[in-house]
C-alpha cells in the first residue's frame, strides 16, 4: 500500500508508545515479551484464545498479567476491540465507525465489543470523546477507563456495560471522584438476576443474593443503573443535554393527546415521576390561554387540545399554555409528551412540528428546563425535532423510558445534594472480634455471643447458661420474674418450630421446662460439643426487626434490615446496606425497607428511636467487617422494640464462622 514497515519491533527507529497485537493465541505471549524489551508504554492485545477457551487460555492469561504486572505496563484486553478517541483523532482498534458517530462528551466504555458498537448510537447527537472495548480485562479493566474518563476534559458523561468489575469496592473511591467532577456514571450490567455461590445457612444469604448486593452498592456509590439500552439511551440524551441538573423534579407536562396523557399519568405514578397540583393562578392563566368554559378545568398534566373553540394556533396556545405552566411556583421542569413521528405528510407532520416549535421558542423564556417525549420510541423524524435539538431541548422517545430516565436523574440529584450535607469523613469505631474468632473449631454459644455484642456497644441482655435443672431453678429466681429459656445449638434455625423456646419461666416449673428443652430434637440437646440451655429474662413483646450481616465475595461486608421474627419470611419488608456506610444510609434504610410504619406508634404499637436503631445498623456492619471473610453469618433476630426499647434490645442471635484457612 506503499507504506514503508518494519520487519520487527527491534528495527523501528523510535520506541513505540503503544503495541496492537492481532496474532493468533499461542503468538501472543511472544509478542508481548518482544513489546516488553522494546520499551513500549502499553498494549492493546486483539487476539482471543485466553480466559475465555478453557484451562489452557486462563494459563495464558495468567502468565499475561504476569508479565505485564513485571514490567508494570498497562494492556487493554484480551479479546476486545480497542480504544478510540475521537476527540484526540486516535484509533487503536477495529471498531466500525457508525455513520454520524462524531466527536462529542460522552465516554463510552464496554466489555463486550459487539455492544461497544452499539454505543456509539446511544450517544446519538452528542458525540463519544473516546470509545473502549475492554474485553477478558486481564490487566486494564473498565475501573481503569471510567477513571481515565473523569480526568478527560472533554468527558461530560461516562456510560459503561459491565459484567462484572476487578475490585468492586474500589467503585466507592472512583464514585466520589465522578462526583467532584460532575460526571455522571451511567451503568448498564449484566447478570444482576443471578444469585451466585451457594446459599448461606441464614437468612441474609437468601436477601443479599449477588444481584442485588451489585445493584445495593451501585445505589450507595450514586451511579446510575438502567436496565436495558432503551433506557439507556434515554438517560443518556437527558444527562448530556442538561449542563446543570434542576434541585427538584416536579413536572408540569402538556400535550395534545388526552388519551395519551392519561396512561402517561399512570406511568408517571407507578415510576415515582411527581405532576403536582397547579394552583389556583395557574388554572385561571390556562383557562385563559384555552378560552375554556368556565366548569372546565384543567389539570396536570394539561390537554392543551380541548381549547377545540380557541381560534389560535396550536403553536400559539401550546406556548402560552408552557408559559403558564412554567410560572406555577410547584413546577421544575416543564414536559411535553408529543409525536416526533410523520405517519401523515399533512397532518401529524405539521401539528408534531407546531407543537416542537412551541416548546424551542419558549425554552428561551421560561427560565425552567425543558424537556419533549414521545409515547413511542423509534419513530422520530428529523425535520419535526430540527428546531428542539437546535434548542439543546432533549428529545427522550418512548415514555417508559422517558420518565425512568427523568427518575434516575431527580435520584441522582437528590444523592448528590444529600452527600454535600453529609460529613466527609465520619467517626468509625474500633471493633475487637478476637475473642470470638481464635483458634476455634466449636460453635458460638449463645451465652458467649451475647457477651461478645453486648461488650461491642449492642443491646444485648445476660445470657445465662443452664447446665441442670437445679441451674435452671435458680435463674428462674435471679433473672425473675418472667424468664425465658431456649435451646443452644447450630442443629436448628427456628428454634420455636421444634418447642425449643419457653416463655414465662418461674422457679415452680423451671427443672420440668429444662427437661423438655433437652429433649425437643433427636439426638437430645447436647450430643453434640458446645450445646446447652440458655435463660435470659424475659423481654415485653413489641415489634420484632431484623438485623443481619454477611460477607459478600465481591464488596465484604453487607447488611440487612427489616421486620424480624417470623414476619421475616412472611413480609418483604427488608433493605441492604454495602459496608462501608454511615448513619444517614442506615435512616435511609429503615426507611426503604418498608419497616417503618411499624415501628412509628401504629395503632398503638411502640414509637421507635431510629437513630439508636441506625447506630446498632451501623454498629453490626462494623463487625462484620472486622470479621470478614471467616463470617458466614451474623444475625440479630428478633431484636424487640417495645416501650421499654424504643431502640431495641437483642432476643436472639446466633454467628457462624466458615473454618479458618490454616497452613
Amino acid at each position: 500500500m506503499g507504506r514503508k514497515c518494519w520487519p520487527n519491533l527491534a528495527a523501528l527507529p523510535e520506541r513505540a508508545d503503544i503495541v496492537a497485537i492481532n496474532l493468533p493465541d499461542e503468538k501472543v505471549l511472544g509478542a508481548v515479551e518482544e513489546a516488553i524489551t522494546h520499551g513500549a508504554r502499553a498494549l492493546m492485545i486483539h487476539s482471543g484464545g485466553f480466559l475465555e477457551r478453557g484451562a489452557a487460555g486462563a494459563e495464558r492469561q495468567r502468565e499475561l498479567q504476569r508479565r505485564c504486572a513485571e514490567a508494570r505496563i498497562p494492556a487493554l484486553g484480551p479479546n476486545c476491540l480497542g480504544f478510540l478517541s475521537f476527540t484526540n483523532r486516535v484509533s487503536i482498534s477495529s471498531f466500525k465507525i457508525s455513520a454520524g458517530c462524531t466527536a462529542g462528551s460522552i465516554a463510552a466504555i464496554s466489555q463486550s465489543g459487539s455492544v461497544s458498537s452499539l454505543l456509539q448510537s446511544v450517544a446519538g447527537r452528542h458525540g463519544l470523546s473516546f470509545l473502549a472495548s475492554t474485553g477478558n480485562e486481564a490487566v486494564t479493566g473498565a475501573e481503569d477507563l471510567i477513571a481515565y474518563a473523569i480526568e478527560d476534559p472533554a468527558t461530560r458523561v461516562i456510560i459503561a456495560f459491565v459484567e462484572g468489575f476487578r475490585n468492586p469496592p474500589d467503585l466507592f473511591e472512583l464514585a466520589e471522584r465522578a462526583h467532584e467532577a460532575g460526571k455522571p456514571v451511567i451503568l448498564l450490567k449484566a447478570g444482576l438476576t443471578l444469585e451466585g455461590g451457594e446459599v448461606s445457612r441464614g437468612h441474609t444469604g437468601v436477601i443479599a443474593g449477588a444481584g442485588a448486593v451489585y445493584r445495593q452498592a451501585l445505589r450507595q456509590a450514586n451511579f446510575i443503573l438502567v436496565d436495558d439500552f432503551d433506557e439507556l439511551a434515554q438517560t443518556v440524551e437527558l444527562a448530556a443535554s442538561w449542563r446543570v441538573l434542576p434541585k427538584s423534579f416536579r413536572v408540569g407536562m402538556l400535550g395534545t393527546s388526552g388519551g395519551e396523557l392519561g396512561a402517561v399519568t399512570d406511568q408517571c405514578v407507578e415510576h415515582g415521576v411527581k405532576l403536582p397540583a397547579f394552583a389556583s393562578e395557574t388554572l385561571t392563566a390556562l383557562q385563559g390561554v384555552l378560552q375554556l368554559p368556565a366548569d372546565v378545568r384543567p389539570r396536570n398534566p394539561v390537554d392543551v387540545g380541548v381549547g377545540f373553540n380557541n381560534p389560535a394556533s396550536y403553536e400559539e396556545r401550546m406556548r402560552g399554555a408552557i408559559r403558564a405552566v412554567a410560572a406555577d411556583p410547584s413546577v421544575d421542569l416543564v414536559a411535553v409528551l408529543q409525536g416526533f413521528h410523520r405517519d401523515n405528510p399533512d397532518l401529524s407532520y405539521s401539528l408534531n412540528r407546531e407543537i416542537m416549535s412551541a416548546v424551542a421558542k419558549e425554552s428561551v423564556h421560561i427560565g425552567k428546563p425543558a424537556l419533549v417525549m414521545a409515547s413511542r420510541s423509534g419513530c422520530s423524524d428529523s425535520g419535526v425535532l430540527a428546531e428542539v435539538r437546535e434548542a439543546n431541548i432533549p428529545a427522550l422517545e418512548g415514555s417508559r423510558e422517558a420518565l425512568r430516565a427523568i427518575r434516575h436523574l431527580e435520584t441522582y440529584a437528590h444523592n448528590l445534594a444529600a452527600r454535600e450535607a453529609r460529613p466527609k469523613n465520619w467517626p468509625r469505631l474500633s471493633c475487637d472480634v478476637s475473642s470470638i474468632l481464635g483458634q476455634r473449631d466449636a460453635p458460638i454459644g449463645q451465652g458467649e455471643l451475647f457477651e461478645f455484642l453486648a461488650a461491642a456497644g449492642l443491646p444485648a441482655p445476660v445470657m445465662r447458661q443452664i447446665k441442670s435443672t437445679a441451674e435452671a431453678e435458680r435463674a428462674a429466681r435471679e433473672l425473675g420474674p418472667r424468664v425465658v429459656m431456649k435451646i443452644d445449638t447450630g442443629r436448628v434455625v427456628h428454634k420455636s418450630d421444634v418447642g425449643g423456646v419457653a416463655l414465662d419461666v418461674t422457679p415452680k416449673n423451671a427443672a420440668e421446662t429444662y427437661d423438655k428443652l433437652i429433649a425437643c430434637i433427636d439426638p437430645p440437646v447436647g450430643f453434640l460439643p458446645g450445646e446447652g440451655i440458655v435463660a435470659a429474662a424475659q423481654i415485653e413483646s413489641g415489634v420484632e426487626i431484623y438485623i443481619g450481616a454477611k460477607q459478600d465475595e465481591s464488596f465484604g461486608a453487607v447488611v440487612v434490615f427489616g421486620l424480624g421474627g417470623r414476619w421475616l419470611e412472611l413480609l418483604d419488608r427488608s433493605a441492604m446496606l454495602v459496608a462501608p456506610f454511615d448513619e444517614a444510609d442506615a435512616i435511609e434504610a429503615i426507611e426503604r425497607s418498608g419497616a417503618r410504619p411499624f415501628l412509628d406508634g401504629f395503632r398503638g404499637g411502640p414509637k421507635a428511636d431510629f437513630d439508636i436503631i441506625a447506630k446498632m445498623i451501623l454498629r453490626l456492619g462494623e463487625i462484620a467487617s472486622a470479621i470478614g471473610d471467616r463470617l458466614e453469618v451474623l444475625e440479630l433476630n428478633p431484636v424487640i422494640v417495645n416501650s421499654h426499647h424504643p431502640g431495641g434490645v437483642i432476643a436472639d442471635a446466633r454467628l457462624l464462622l466458615f473454618p479458618e484457612l490454616r497452613p
